[in-house]
């Protein structure tokens, strides 16, 4: 977010929020994958990762699981 780079100052800080975005990502995509192959509701990953339903579909469809 552009209040963490002006707080941090810099190109480095912003490379650093936006790794760590990347990372957050990554993850949640690990939930919704791992979680689906464990029997997990769409409805319910998308409200833990606070994605909306379509964008879980997507991710799932995109790491090979048919729905």
């Amino acid at each position: 977010s552009p209040k963490y780079v002006y707080y941090f100052g810099g190109k480095k800080a912003e490379g650093k929020a936006e790794g760590e975005e990347i990372g957050i990502v990554k993850g949640k995509i690990e939930v919704i994958v791992n979680g689906f192959d464990q029997g997990v509701a769409i409805s319910l990953l998308a409200n833990i990762t606070s994605m909306t339903e379509n964008q879980v579909i997507a991710i799932l469809k995109q790491h090979g699981r048919s729905l």
